[in-house]
């Protein structure tokens, strides 16, 4: 199974190489084409590098190049080559492509999750300014009031640079409604569902 924990995952946050702005939104990616496969990911990537879709999404390189970016980050990070490129394309490959194919399935996962324990509740996932702008996944509604939002994470999240947490949790607050983040492990178990759960029971007491 792939892993996105570890050094590189420090050094990759850290330095910024995943942010959307110098790589590629690629759950809105994700979203909008729906790949079928792993092969079908990457060549979207390399597509929306190349070309522009009417879709609006752009991506800043293709796989290759944001592992090339992460190799050549090391020296300013650490002084030196601590992995070699193959480790760091490959780092990104996990990242890009499988974590975030196992990131929308586990949200759907999540949103299935979150009916059975709201059933009087809208649990829908969230799109448009909602997702794209707001950095909401899951919608939360109920007699069409929007309640909350969920944003599901793996928890390396937390281990981002404070930038990228902020620029979240700030967008989270244009909204002006709660947004309860939702972590998932290695294993895609949520860890603190939970407490997600208590917390939307909350809102109404």
């Amino acid at each position: 199974m792939a892993y996105t924990g570890g050094p590189l995952n420090e050094l990759n946050g850290k330095m910024g190489i995943s942010a959307p702005g110098k790589s590629v939104p690629v759950m809105r990616l994700i979203g909008v084409h729906k790949p079928k496969s792993k092969d079908a990911l990457v060549g979207l990537i390399k597509y929306h590098y190349e070309n522009d879709c009417k879709c609006g999404v752009k991506s800043q390189g293709t796989i290759e190049d944001f592992g090339k970016n992460l190799y050549e980050s090391q020296t300013g990070y650490w002084g030196e080559y601590r992995y070699p490129l193959a480790d760091c394309v490959q780092w990104e490959y996990d990242l890009f492509v499988l974590q975030s194919l196992k990131g929308d399935l586990v949200e759907k996962k999540a949103i299935q999750i979150l009916k059975k324990e709201f059933p009087k509740h809208q649990v829908e996932e969230a799109k448009g300014y909602l997702d794209e702008e707001l950095r909401i996944d899951i919608l939360i509604t109920n007699n069409s009031k929007e309640k909350c939002g969920i944003q599901v994470k793996p928890d390396t999240f937390n281990n981002m640079r404070s930038e990228v947490i902020f620029f979240n949790k700030k967008a989270n607050k244009k909204w002006g409604k709660p947004v309860f983040y939702l972590f998932y492990d290695r294993d895609e178990n949520f860890k603190n569902l939970d407490s997600v759960i208590a917390k939307i029971k909350n809102i109404d007491k």
